[in-house]
């Protein structure tokens, strides 16, 4: 038996044990827990592979598709981030820690990952809170590259992004102001109006 074959399978045992307490997060991603990279928003959304072939875990997008979240095609995965772009100050997962928010936190670990760092994954899987950090393209972790799901090559325990256009769907919050905004311009328009017909008569 070789060390992936036994890497591949703790990593499954560990997936289903570790995530017996994980819970779907049904809220809006907060922007400390993605990027903005090439023209698009990515976030970090599975240890495995999006479409479930991994036998669990898969990405959940029944919530976060309203805020135009979605899986990314073929070509921008061409042009994906690497795990090192995912670091940040200020990133959701804190350095050896779990966002205390989501839950998410960051497994399989090595000396690249030396800061904070954003994981979306509560937000779109219901059975994990990690993201498998050696298991991303770009963590220099010393035994080859691991695609991104849906990349060339990519296995079923490959980590899952999803994408979303920069500008987003507004949330909720926003659209209540936007929606305010514009009663207080019709508000103060009919006030100019009333008042030009005041001093008109």
């Amino acid at each position: 038996m070789n060390f992936r074959a036994v890497l591949v399978g703790a990593l499954g045992v560990a997936l289903l044990a570790g995530g017996a307490n994980a819970s779907l997060v049904n809220a809006p991603v907060p922007s400390n827990a993605y990027i903005a990279f090439d023209g698009l928003d990515w976030a970090w959304a599975a240890p495995v592979a999006a479409d479930g072939s991994f036998g669990c875990c898969g990405v959940d997008l029944s919530y976060e598709s309203q805020f135009g979240w979605r899986l990314p095609t073929a070509t921008e995965l061409t042009n994906a981030p690497s795990a090192l772009q995912f670091l940040f100050a200020g990133a959701n997962v804190p350095l050896n820690g779990t966002d205390p928010v989501s839950g998410a936190y960051f497994d399989y670990a090595s000396s690249t990952l030396d800061g904070p760092a954003a994981s979306a994954v509560p937000y779109f899987n219901d059975v994990v809170s990690q993201a498998d950090w050696c298991n991303a393209p770009g963590s220099a972790c010393g035994f080859g590259e691991v695609p991104w799901w849906g990349q060339p090559g990519a296995p079923t325990y490959a980590e899952s992004l999803v994408v979303r256009s920069v500008s987003g769907v507004p949330e909720p919050s926003t659209w209540a102001m936007m929606v305010l905004g514009f009663a207080g311009l019709g508000f103060a328009g009919h006030r100019t109006r009333a008042r030009s017909n005041v001093l008109a008569a």
